[in-house]
């Protein structure tokens, strides 16, 4: 009987792990930088900390190659949480120079969040993102 315990908890323990495992792979995959040989886009976060309800920006700039900014872009950004649904929350983005486009969103609570750049370029949608704590 014991052993069987013993068994089943070594399973529980291995699945646990696996799913860790797996979140972080998932969140791995957050792409700041995108750049196919005729356009660059790149995402930053503006500060250092950022906190539940209030503003955090990001900065995402858009280079057409070899150092062209790319102007008045068709760009959005949204915030989401990736461990859990709370909702997606937009950013209002504005050109602070030609090329730097600034992002300002409020993420609700605090845990890991994600910020995800869709620039419509030409034929394609193109996506960065990246991840940041809220403490």
């Amino acid at each position: 009987m014991k052993t069987r315990w013993g068994i089943a908890l070594l399973l529980l323990f291995m699945i646990v792990v696996l799913i860790l495992y797996r979140q972080i792979q998932d969140r791995s995959k957050a792409e700041d930088l995108y750049t196919d040989g005729q356009l660059r886009m790149e995402i930053e976060s503006v500060q250092s900390v950022a906190e539940p309800m209030k503003e955090t920006s990001f900065q995402v700039i858009i280079t057409e190659l070899p150092e062209k900014p790319v102007i008045n872009a068709d760009i959005e950004l949204n915030l989401t949480m990736p461990d859990m649904f709370c909702g997606v929350f937009p950013a209002a983005i504005v050109e602070s120079k030609p090329g730097v486009y600034t992002a300002t969103a409020v993420p609700v609570m605090q845990g890991l969040w994600q910020a995800e750049a869709v620039l419509r370029w030409e034929d394609q949608h193109v996506t960065v993102r990246t991840l940041f704590k809220v403490r």
